[in-house]
């Protein structure tokens, strides 16, 4: 595991876009929704323009989707994509909000990144609960892609994007923690004061099922980007 630790968000974006540029020109990458990586979003958009970083061949996976409402629903993560996925890739893939069937959407969605090859890359943020992707607290190890409850705090943060917390559906789809153990790369990315314990629990606790980004410690290839404020409970730094 390595963790660097940059003095402020957008150090930290600047970063985060370096990684996902020198992935690879055909990589597969999972990408997750959130403030902190959308400032990565941005820059690469920055840099695209610039022509500093090509990514039209990669291919990006989604890393979560909400469940139970139409694909182009305010709030959801295809909407998410659509506003701040603002330079060329070779084909972004999502799991249907819309489908009939949740769990086999979830199920069809995994298998198709398998077919493909798995991920290169999968990018990850952090929920103050130690959710990555949509895997709430009592996620196991060995969890595989599903669909899943939200958990209370998961919702409140998706309030805004949807216009209520009412509005905000109570199930979602994920990858589950073995399809992003199974990558060949993490990058996971935590800003700000209020991540700073669930960070401190997820790098140095034991790996636990209570903490789903504990379960990172498990893979020979994570790197962790914190801003100083999401560092500070860190012991060892």
């Amino acid at each position: 595991m390595r963790i660097e630790i940059l003095p402020d968000d957008i150090a930290l974006a600047a970063r985060a876009a370096g990684v996902i540029c020198g992935a690879g020109p055909r990589a597969h990458i999972g990408l997750p929704t959130g403030g902190t990586p959308v400032r990565a979003y941005a820059e690469l958009a920055r840099r695209a323009a610039a022509g500093d970083c090509d990514l039209s061949g990669v291919t990006a996976w989604a890393v979560d989707e909400f469940a139970g409402v139409p694909a182009g629903t305010r709030g959801t993560n295809a909407a998410f994509f659509a506003r701040h996925i603002a330079f060329p890739l070779r084909a972004l893939h999502l799991p249907d909000a819309g489908a009939a069937d949740a769990a086999a959407e979830a199920a069809a969605f995994a298998s198709r990144l398998r077919d493909a090859g798995g991920l290169d890359l999968c990018v990850l943020g952090i929920g103050v609960n130690g959710h990555i992707a949509f895997n709430e607290p009592g996620a196991p190890a060995d969890a595989q892609a599903r669909a899943v409850d939200l958990a209370p705090e998961s919702r409140a943060a998706h309030a805004a994007a949807f216009g209520s917390l009412d509005a905000v559906p109570e199930r979602g789809m994920t990858l589950g923690i073995a399809d992003i153990l199974a990558a060949r790369a993490i990058l996971a990315l935590a800003s700000g004061a209020a991540k700073a314990e669930i960070v401190r629990r997820a790098i140095e606790g034991a790996p636990s099922a209570a903490v789903p980004a504990s379960w990172l410690q498990r893979h020979g290839n994570v790197t962790w980007l914190l801003d100083e404020a999401a560092a500070a409970s860190l012991a060892r730094r």
